[in-house]
């Protein structure tokens, strides 16, 4: 496995994995790809990358 994708970082008792620049995009194109897919292709891509986005950057840091 690359070094960068065993990177991860210790905080007290709980551990994060770090992930890399490309996958994070990859994860986002395929959510906004499913979410245009619910909404029956209506064209707004701009805010299925959006809400796809918010919704992988609160995976991988939920409050």
């Amino acid at each position: 496995m690359p070094k960068k994708n065993q990177e991860t970082q210790q905080t007290g008792t709980q551990t994060e994995a770090a992930i890399n620049f490309d996958d994070r995009h990859d994860m986002i194109a395929e959510a906004a790809y499913f979410i245009a897919e619910r909404r029956g292709f209506d064209g707004e891509c701009e805010a299925h990358w959006l809400e796809a986005k918010r919704e992988i950057d609160q995976v991988g840091n939920p409050e």
